[in-house]
């Protein structure tokens, strides 16, 4: 450990340590504030001491939080918290999350029912994005056949949540594949019999209908691993991967040179799948995406990409001068480092971002990463990133890594534009035009979903209907599995709208309303961040969101597809909208969100004087980032928001 480093575990029973090692008393107050600016980020003085004496007026409780970050100076010999109207944690304190261990195990503030409750909330977030992790990396072990290691990765969901009916099918599954069906059904009888001595239910039908076909011997091997981008109704098949022999030709000579692979094509017409498949069949890797919504918040997307990172390689051994440069982006490293305001602070944070990556592709094996969305993205991560790659080899056959890029060419942006024609002229990447599926191609795509087709026109009449794009195929094929046949007419639609409301319409309240909230806030969220948007129980949330997974309308924290977002946030009526966007502004103000992301939703909740003050405060963050470009067109967006409000 470095000789000015402090280090505070916050997972199992937490134990802050002083820079020989040594564990120092934590407890109280005192772990209260470390715990809540480590896990929050640079807080108010005012929201921490209102949270800490919530019975004492402001100004006094001002002052015992004053008297309280004395008393630590005083017992640790050190600054670990910086002080002043906001406070954040010493860039001389680590914060160590792992994935074992409960948050803060063992601490309860019952005195304390407004940090009591953040607590909760807190490890209820933590299990989800455990959970969402373990389940995408059991997915891609049961697709690469490595079973006893996605078995091994399911043990660790079923321990954190027994009663998750996914994880009792994944272990069901993944016992049968590998040879132990009579195993697989004891797993069942034990779930089943926990759900009911615990919940008084039985299992879900897709449950019982798993345990019947392995009791058969009927479960097909398409049946037992479904693939990721590709959940349809139990009696279909897993749709195959076709008419892209060409497409893939051309990812195979670029990757060979060194090439990044760009793939450019409209909404659903299969980039995802294509770029997934590809880099399975080469060993897997990573995928990081741009969400609506990065644009115009500096470094949005690149704060999400490095999270990912690091917390699939929390070992990495960072320098103090990387750990410090990315706290701009991730405050949970502790410490803020100065505002950036010049070239050359820029460079240095930027090369900081190519050292990280670069460790964890030399030390930690990442070799191979997809970058989806990337319309979606912001300019500031945009060009940073052509900056980290520059640094770490792109485009050299020699390169230890490999990258491919998927984004809609009629939803890049001018600065998009121009950082991919620069590089497509320099050769680091080559572009590959994805169109929609050929008719030979939808004709074998329908012939292997094995769909109702009394006529036999079923695949020239799907191909006019969805245009040859595979998502919108696929989703009217999930329609016509549940309903044989659509009402009316065939028209060629222009989105998922259509195929996919007779989905929406089977949902509980519950459910459609989690939905709803969900598109509102579009990107980074999670159950937990739903449930408060709505005012509404965790666990009911849970329930409603367990629905959504079964119905494919979410997967994990995310949607099946954006196509499918635009859908429910289409149909939700106007006032709705408005009314969810004002909930998620004063939820994201709660959990110290971008103040762009916050103006952004009082805005389209109406409330221009709301959103007035939190542009003027997102142009602040824009310039201490160095995006003057950024910060004109906040200053820009506040003074129409204050005319707006007279």
């Amino acid at each position: 450990m470095q000789s000015d480093a402090w280090q505070l575990t916050l997972t199992g029973p937490p134990v802050l340590r002083d820079p020989s090692g040594a564990p120092q008393r934590c407890s109280g107050k005192s772990l209260a504030i470390l715990a809540f600016l480590a896990l929050d980020g640079p807080t108010a003085r005012s929201e921490l001491a209102g949270l800490l004496w919530p019975d004492t007026q402001e100004s006094t409780a001002r002052n015992n939080l004053v008297h309280q970050l004395r008393r630590m100076q005083a017992a640790y010999g050190a600054d670990l918290v910086q002080a002043g109207d906001v406070l954040s944690l010493s860039a001389q304190l680590r914060v160590d999350l792992t994935d074992q261990g409960e948050l803060l195990g063992g601490v309860d503030w019952p005195e304390l029912p407004e940090l009591h409750d953040w607590l909760l909330a807190r490890r209820s977030r933590l299990d989800a994005e455990r959970a969402a992790r373990w389940r995408e990396q059991a997915q891609r072990q049961e697709d690469a056949g490595d079973w006893t290691a996605a078995l091994d990765t399911v043990a660790q969901l079923r321990a954190l949540d027994p009663l998750s009916e996914d994880a009792l099918r994944r272990e069901m599954r993944l016992h049968y594949l590998l040879g132990h069906a009579a195993r697989a059904l004891e797993v069942f009888e034990t779930g089943r019999a926990q759900l009911q001595a615990t919940l008084n239910q039985a299992p879900l039908p897709e449950t019982q209908a798993l345990a019947r076909d392995i009791t058969r011997g009927t479960l097909s091997a398409a049946q037992a691993s479904p693939a990721p981008g590709a959940d349809l109704p139990s009696g279909m098949a897993r749709p195959p991967l076709v008419g892209r022999e060409a497409e893939w030709a051309q990812m195979q000579d670029a990757w060979n040179a060194g090439q990044g692979v760009v793939l450019l094509g409209e909404a659903g017409v299969g980039k995802t799948r294509l770029a997934l498949d590809f880099l399975d069949a080469h060993g897997g890797g990573m995928r990081f995406q741009g969400c609506l919504g990065d644009a115009g918040l500096p470094y949005a997307t690149h704060a999400r990409t490095y999270r990912q990172v690091l917390s699939a390689f929390p070992d990495l051994p960072l320098p103090d001068w990387v750990r410090a440069e990315l706290t701009r982006i991730m405050p949970s490293l502790g410490g803020a480092p100065e505002p950036i305001t010049d070239e050359a602070r820029k460079v240095r944070f930027w090369q900081a971002k190519a050292e990280a990556l670069g460790l964890a592709i030399r030390e930690a094996g990442l070799r191979h990463l997809v970058f989806d969305d990337v319309q979606f993205m912001d300019d500031a991560s945009i060009e940073a990133g052509a900056f980290v790659f520059a640094q770490l080899g792109w485009g050299q056959p020699s390169a230890p890594y490999r990258t491919i890029h998927c984004a809609r060419p009629a939803q890049l942006g001018a600065q998009q534009q121009a950082v991919m024609q620069a590089m497509v002229d320099s050769g680091l990447i080559r572009i590959i035009p994805l169109g929609p599926l050929p008719g030979e191609a939808v004709q074998a795509l329908v012939g292997a979903l094995d769909l109702p087709d009394a006529t036999g026109t079923l695949a020239s009449e799907l191909g006019r209907y969805t245009g040859g794009n595979p998502l919108l195929l696929l989703e009217t094929a999930r329609s016509l599995h549940a309903a044989p046949s659509l009402p009316g007419p065939l028209p060629l639609p222009e989105s998922a709208g259509r195929v996919t409301e007779t989905r929406l319409a089977r949902l509980s309240p519950a459910a459609l309303h989690a939905a709803r909230a969900a598109a509102v806030l579009r990107s980074d969220f999670d159950v937990d961040l739903v449930a408060q948007v709505l005012g509404a129980p965790l666990l009911a949330t849970l329930d409603a969101w367990e629905e959504l997974q079964a119905a494919q309308v979410m997967r994990g924290a995310a949607f099946e597809h954006d196509l499918v977002a635009d859908a429910v946030l289409a149909a939700t009526p106007g006032a709705v909208r408005r009314l969810l966007h004002r909930a998620a502004a004063r939820t994201l103000t709660r959990h110290g969100a971008p103040p762009a992301r916050i103006a952004r939703h009082w805005q389209a909740g109406g409330a221009a004087r709301e959103a007035a003050p939190q542009f003027e405060q997102a142009a602040q963050h824009a310039r201490a980032a160095y995006r003057h470009a950024e910060a004109d067109e906040y200053t820009r967006e506040a003074e129409h928001a204050y005319a707006q409000a007279g």
